[in-house]
């Protein structure tokens, strides 16, 4: 059986497509956590073009050069103690009509562009290295090029106190901002950290640990031009984004990548036609098996398994046969250390399937 996929028909198919626009304002956004029971900000028919905005919630790390008034308005309108209990600031949800439990929503990133060109990176409390670090935490604040080809550093300083306070504004005079990095260059990756629709599970979610519904999941490759699919759980799919990155590397070692704000034109589209039970993302040249767990052997475990399974149900191979080729084909890399649950890709070449597969 070969995997349905229907990006061949994209381009042709995008002026029949209705199109929205979901601004991000203290409306639209929810901080900290993903939730069955939120009301919609939209409501959409599968397949219709959606224009989402984002806000970054590092925004007060550089509040001169990463707030607009539009971020101002979300920060100053959403009292701290209702930031948790992640530090994510997500637009949404989004409810597309016919989504039912057991489909799987298909989510097209066609474009993405920076709302302000800054994102700061931080070492933080959380990241892997903070105790040989001497739980120093330090603020880095990168500009991309006008092009979105390029990041440079404009400063760096260290942070006043414990990085605890989601969304704490830090005016330029309350820190010292100094030069690093200098002449160095780092490749942008602008990409979606956290995206998903709804859990299962009742009450709030932290948006901290990725799951079966996706969140948290700082894979770099969720970029535009590529695919993710989640399995719904709930009517609608309640799908809601947030926490764009300009760039980050495989691990996110320090806690974070360069956190910025991003507009994002996405394509929702209900797939009835297959199931898969983790997030699972396609690329020009790969399918993408996201699987987590707070030990990345079990992830590793988790992901093989349903490696496996893809490759039997999807290209018709037995398990057997599967576990060779994932062996001698398949790439294993680490998304993240640093989100609770960590975070293994497994990446299946799509020039390995002949056309019978």
């Amino acid at each position: 059986m070969r995997f349905p996929h229907n990006r061949a028909s994209l381009l042709s198919s995008l002026t029949d497509a209705n199109y929205h626009t979901l601004k991000a304002s203290s409306n639209t956004v929810h901080w900290g956590y993903f939730d069955k029971s939120l009301s919609p900000a939209l409501t959409v028919d599968s397949g219709d073009l959606v224009y989402v905005e984002t806000v970054t919630h590092h925004a007060g790390d550089a509040p001169d050069l990463m707030m607009d008034e539009g971020t101002e308005e979300i920060y100053h309108s959403i009292p701290e103690e209702k930031r948790s209990p992640g530090p994510h600031l997500l637009t949404g949800p989004i409810y597309v009509k016919d989504a039912e439990p057991g489909d799987m929503l298909e989510v097209e990133i066609l474009d993405l562009a920076p709302r302000v060109p800054y994102g700061s990176n931080v070492t933080a409390p959380w990241g892997f290295l903070y105790d040989e670090f001497d739980k120093k935490e330090r603020v880095t604040i990168y500009e991309i090029d006008p092009k979105g080809q390029w990041l440079t550093t404009k400063f760096a300083y260290d942070y006043p106190g414990t990085y605890d306070i989601n969304g704490r504004i830090l005016l330029p005079d309350e820190v010292n901002r100094v030069p690093a990095l200098s002449n160095v260059q780092i490749p942008a990756r602008l990409h979606i950290g956290t995206m998903g629709v709804a859990p299962a599970e009742e009450g709030p979610v932290n948006t901290i640990p990725p799951y079966l519904h996706g969140g948290n999941i700082d894979n770099w490759r969720i970029g535009a031009g590529t695919t993710m699919y989640y399995p719904v759980f709930n009517e609608g799919a309640l799908l809601s984004l947030g926490d764009a990155h300009l760039t980050q590397g495989d691990c996110e070692l320090s806690g974070t990548a360069v956190e910025g704000s991003l507009n994002c034109l996405l394509r929702v589209t209900v797939r009835k036609d297959f199931s898969f039970s983790l997030p699972l993302l396609e690329t020009s040249d790969s399918w993408i098996i996201h699987a987590f767990h707070e030990d990345l052997d079990e992830a590793a475990r988790i992901g093989s398994l349903e490696a496996i399974r893809f490759l039997h149900d999807f290209h018709g191979m037995t398990e057997e046969d599967a576990y060779s080729f994932l062996s001698v084909a398949a790439d294993f890399s680490v998304t993240q250390v640093v989100n609770e649950n960590k975070g293994i890709h497994i990446a299946l070449p799509k020039k390995a399937f002949g056309p019978s597969n």
